[in-house]
């Protein structure tokens, strides 16, 4: 007669076994708390906040366009002379805005004395506006 020995289980096996009734009861409380939970948009009224002050924002805005030839114009009127000087009749402000269009076959280069005569007057801001093809 022989007798048939079994091998012993893994303890590792032994590990993932016991773990499983754990794993079950977590997913079916999970599944529980979100069939009973209940969430709900709610209709809150926000009240904005009135400004305290009275006083208008005034920026003024100067418009440089460069055409393809790179003759410029600001606000509408064709620039004869250096582009720091037609600026400086403008008396910009540091809250001025300058809006520049430049035409698209030109390159980046061309917008150089823009930018330094901006830098050259303390103005922070600058859009450069582009054309949609």
């Amino acid at each position: 007669m022989k007798i048939v020995t079994m091998p012993r289980p893994s303890q590792r096996n032994n590990l993932d076994n016991s773990m499983i009734p754990a794993i079950n009861i977590v997913f079916l409380l999970l599944i529980f708390f979100m069939l009973a939970g209940h969430i709900e948009a709610q209709d809150a009224q926000l009240q904005i906040p009135a400004s305290s002050s009275d006083a208008e924002l005034k920026t003024s805005e100067v418009e440089i366009r460069i055409s393809a030839s790179g003759d410029y114009t600001i606000n509408g009127q064709p620039g004869h002379q250096d582009l720091q000087t037609m600026m400086g009749s403008l008396s910009p402000t540091p809250d001025t805005v300058v809006i520049c269009h430049i035409h698209r076959d030109l390159p980046s280069s061309a917008l150089d004395p823009v930018l330094q005569a901006v830098q050259q007057w303390g103005i922070k801001t600058l859009l450069i506006a582009t054309e949609q093809r």
